[in-house]
């Protein structure tokens, strides 16, 4: 068994304590900006000839499922990846586990997802250390996997500009990033200078692409739900698919690199009605960003129900 390192309750509770109180001030401003702008745009909303389908929404509610499974699944085959140890463990028991924990991250504090997981680790055959090192590979695999998604959804973009299609380098970059000469050698320094030894793990770099490729299905889950809600408000064209594909990835980054509020909540949607207001009319824009936050989390209670049936 690998050496675990004790987590420090003291730091963690005061790093906690802050986060706490500064999230909620930055939340609050968020939702008053919210419901400042709404307030705004009442007249746009209420004049608009609205029309809402009961089954497009459950079937959002699925795709948000399918999002935060894949997801799930995704962390379970990390893990056995990371950790030899954890492949006596049925990908199903770490899947289950990385769901039950998720719901945490509602709580402001943004560590008690982590810490919800690592209470799993037994139960995984893990130590803790393995737990933080693959939560912390993870949030690289994430997010390659959302821009990954972003740039193939570009060329589909009729309203971006010839010349921002440069973007498109994003992905070989991405892609290069991932091997074990570059993202290795960043594990391998964290390793040395957070005396975290299980950092610099020997991982295939075929292994990563294939686990990055599963991020990459999971965020285009996560954006067929948001197409889906559109389609339950409005007419939309399969044309439409891949670039709303693209948006929602995009929203998705920078809500999670604004570091901000839980789950970029508040960010998330002001950027996706930025970006569906150049394919759709702004009330639409606005109210289908809101329903697309409700059917993902909806998704995400739904698929941690499941779990919890195991």
């Amino acid at each position: 068994m690998a050496h675990e390192f004790p987590m420090d309750t003291g730091a963690l509770s005061h790093r906690i304590g802050r986060s706490r109180w500064f999230g909620l001030a930055v939340g609050t401003m968020v939702l008053v900006a919210w419901a400042w702008f709404l307030s705004q745009q009442l007249t746009a909303l209420r004049a608009y000839s609205w029309q809402l389908s009961p089954l497009r929404f459950i079937l959002s509610v699925g795709w948000g499922a399918c999002y935060f499974g894949t997801l799930a699944f995704c962390w379970a085959f990390l893990l056995r990846a990371l950790s030899p140890a954890a492949r006596a463990t049925s990908p199903a028991v770490g899947a289950s586990a990385w769901l039950s924990s998720m719901l945490t991250r509602y709580i402001p504090g943004n560590v008690w997802h982590i810490v919800a997981r690592v209470a799993y680790a037994g139960r995984l055959g893990v130590t803790h250390s393995q737990i933080l090192s693959s939560a912390t590979v993870e949030q690289v695999l994430t997010l390659l996997g959302a821009l990954a998604l972003f740039a193939l959804s570009l060329p589909f973009w009729h309203s971006l500009p010839g010349e921002q299609l440069w973007l498109l380098v994003l992905l070989p970059l991405g892609l290069l990033a991932l091997h074990p000469l570059l993202l290795g050698r960043v594990l391998a320094f964290a390793a040395q200078r957070l005396k975290r030894p299980e950092l610099a793990w020997p991982y295939r770099y075929r292994e990563m692409l294939l686990l990055l490729l599963g991020y990459l299905i999971a965020h285009a889950c996560s954006g067929l739900a948001l197409y889906t809600v559109l389609g339950g408000l409005t007419v939309v064209e399969r044309s439409e698919i891949i670039p709303v594909l693209g948006m929602s990835a995009l929203a998705w980054v920078i809500g999670y690199i604004s570091f901000l509020t839980p789950s970029g909540l508040g960010v998330r949607e002001a950027v996706l009605t930025a970006l569906l207001a150049t394919l759709y009319p702004l009330p639409i824009a606005i109210v289908a960003s809101l329903l697309y936050r409700l059917v993902t989390t909806l998704g995400e209670v739904l698929a941690a129900a499941i779990a919890f049936r195991r």
